[in-house]
C-alpha cells in the first residue's frame, strides 16, 4: 500500500492529529444503535437507521470509512456488525481503540490507519459502508471507487455530506458571509484548510460511478441554528417542509447518499 501522503493528506492528518487530543469523546450515548426511538429529521441518526435496518442475524462487516475517532464504529459494533474502521489520523485510530476496550467490543472492532483513496482491503469484502462527513475531506472519484471496489455486490455504501445549495452558500461565501461565519481552518469551528462541500458535479460524478443512488436532503431552514437555540424544532419543520414542498430539495445544506452496488 501507498504510505507516501499528498500535501492535502498531509495537512488533514495534521489537523485530526491535534483535533483528536482536543476534541475525542468519552462516551458514546447508544440511543441512535438500540432503536429506542428515532429521528428522522436528524441526518446522522437517519444514517444510523438506514444501517440498523440492513443489519441482520450473521457475520457482517461493515467499513466505517474515516472513522474518527471511534463515536459511530462503536454505535455500528452495538448493532452487531464486525466494524472495520480506517482513518487517516494515527490519534484517532488510537482513540479508537480506546472506545472499543471501554464498550467491551474490542473482539468485533478492528482499525487501521489508512488513506480513502487507496484502501488497504480486498475486493467485495464489506456488506456495506457508511462515511460520515468524509467524503468532502478527501478526493472523491478515487475515494468512493475504493468503496465500491471493498463493497460485496448487492451491498451498500452510506455518506452524509454536506453540499453546496443555491443562494445559500452564494450569501455564505460573500465578504458578509465569511465575516458572520469565517471560513478559515478552525479548531474550535471543526473547519480544515482543503475541505470543501460537495457540489452538484460531485453528485453526478458519484452517480456515474454507482447509478443506482437515492439522495435524502436535511438542512433548509435550520441552517439558521447558528441564530436559533431550538435546533431540533427547525430540523423537525425542514423534514416537513421538504416532503410538503418537494422543489425545497435543492436548497438543502446535507445531504444522505445510499449506493447500491449492482448484483
Amino acid at each position: 500500500m501507498k504510505t507516501t501522503l499528498t500535501a492535502r493528506q498531509q495537512r488533514e492528518c495534521d489537523f485530526y492529529e491535534e483535533y483528536a487530543k482536543r476534541s475525542a469523546p468519552d462516551e458514546v450515548p447508544l440511543d441512535a444503535a438500540l432503536g429506542t426511538e428515532t429521528r428522522p429529521w436528524n441526518a446522522y441518526w437517519f444514517v444510523c437507521e438506514l444501517v440498523k435496518a440492513r443489519s441482520v442475524a450473521g457475520d457482517q462487516k461493515l467499513l466505517d470509512f474515516g472513522c474518527g475517532h471511534g463515536y459511530y464504529s462503536v454505535l455500528f459494533a452495538k448493532m452487531g456488525y464486525e466494524v472495520y474502521g480506517v482513518d487517516i489520523a494515527p490519534q484517532n485510530i488510537a482513540h479508537a481503540n480506546r472506545l472499543a476496550e471501554k464498550y467491551g467490543l474490542a473482539e468485533s472492532m478492528h482499525f487501521s490507519v489508512g488513506m480513502a483513496e487507496q484502501l488497504d482491503y480486498p475486493a467485495e469484502y464489506f456488506d456495506i459502508v457508511v462515511g460520515i462527513d468524509i467524503l468532502h475531506h478527501v478526493e472523491i472519484d478515487p475515494a468512493v471507487r475504493e468503496c465500491l471496489r471493498t463493497l460485496k455486490p448487492g451491498g451498500v455504501a452510506v455518506f452524509k455530506e454536506p453540499v453546496e445549495a443555491p443562494v445559500f452558500d452564494a450569501l455564505r461565501n460573500s465578504r458578509f458571509g465569511r465575516w458572520l461565519a469565517p471560513k478559515s481552518a478552525s479548531y474550535e469551528r471543526h473547519i480544515t484548510e482543503d475541505e470543501r462541500k460537495l457540489t452538484s458535479d460531485d453528485i453526478r460524478a458519484i452517480r456515474r460511478l454507482c447509478p443506482d443512488l437515492s439522495i435524502r436532503q436535511f438542512r433548509v431552514i435550520s441552517r439558521l441554528s447558528r441564530f436559533v437555540n431550538n435546533t431540533t424544532a427547525l430540523a423537525k419543520a425542514d423534514d416537513r417542509l421538504i416532503r410538503l414542498l418537494p422543489f425545497l430539495r435543492r436548497f438543502a445544506g446535507t445531504v444522505v447518499l445510499t449506493l447500491t452496488k449492482a448484483q
